[in-house]
């Protein structure tokens, strides 16, 4: 994967992936917080693809295609997908090696895929979907017997969210539109029980959920400033002990995860 080259010819939203990635993988000066929150998700993510073994591997959603590309780059066979073509277009312009397919298209909607997968990773993308059980449904069909989902999304329960809960938002009947590509486009939230609920209605069964990511990673809470002079070592450290402690990690954690397998 090679960086970027800015084009006078991007539209507005291509212009804003490439300054999310900038920030998340090549200029660490422009906001050393948010590439330390980047790198440590990529951390999350690679932690659960073991490197042993080639697999096949989905991403849903996927935007830049960072992920994508740098988990073909480890040597797996990846598809990335997005609703976007010039998401992909920007992607492909970044693209160096590996076994990896750029698809563009809704996979909730289209037929683009006969291909099943050993992992599907489907992050930051649920919070923009009104019926969750459904798209998680639809997902499945791509997952092997026993292939794992991989979810991410933000954690209603962090103390700075301001958002609905998920199943608030549908109560009230409030008007909505799918498929946002920013996250200034949330809405609504989810409660981790909330999402494990919708995955287990879904057919699969839940491994493991709970909370990533806070305040001492992401630099939230004014934390960025003391990251500028703290080793990232230390900020992970304060991340790793905040994660365990039962009555503040669901308040603390800006995102949450659930992995989940399709039965065999």
């Amino acid at each position: 994967m090679k960086p970027p080259i800015f084009q006078d010819s991007w539209s507005e939203e291509v212009r804003r992936v490439y300054e999310h990635d900038m920030r998340e993988m090549w200029d660490t000066s422009i906001a050393p917080h948010i590439h330390t929150q980047y790198q440590y998700l990529l951390d999350f993510y690679f932690s659960l693809v073991p490197d042993d073994q080639v697999l096949d591997i989905l991403d849903v959603g996927c935007a830049q295609a960072t992920l994508a590309m740098l988990l073909a780059e480890r040597g797996h066979r990846v598809a990335a997908v997005d609703i976007r073509p010039e998401f992909l277009e920007y992607a492909a312009s970044r693209y160096t090696r590996g076994d990896l397919r750029f698809i563009a298209g809704n996979l909730f909607e289209d037929n683009l895929l006969t291909d099943t997968f050993d992992v599907v990773f489907a992050n930051q993308i649920i919070e923009h979907v009104l019926e969750p059980q459904q798209k998680i449904e639809r997902i499945a069909v791509f997952l092997k017997p026993g292939g794992r989902l991989v979810m991410t999304t933000p954690n209603g329960a962090y103390f700075r969210n301001d958002l609905p809960l998920h199943r608030q938002f549908i109560a009230r009947g409030m008007a909505f539109e799918e498929n946002t590509a920013d996250a200034d486009g949330h809405v609504f939230a989810f409660a981790l029980e909330e999402l494990v609920e919708q995955v287990s209605l879904a057919g699969l069964l839940v491994d493991a959920a709970g909370w990533l990511e806070t305040p001492f990673v992401n630099g939230h809470m004014k934390f960025r400033y003391l990251m500028r002079v703290l080793p990232v070592s230390v900020g992970k450290a304060l991340d790793f002990i905040a994660l365990r402690l039962p009555w503040l990690k669901s308040r603390l954690a800006h995102q949450m995860y659930v992995i989940a397998r399709k039965a065999r």
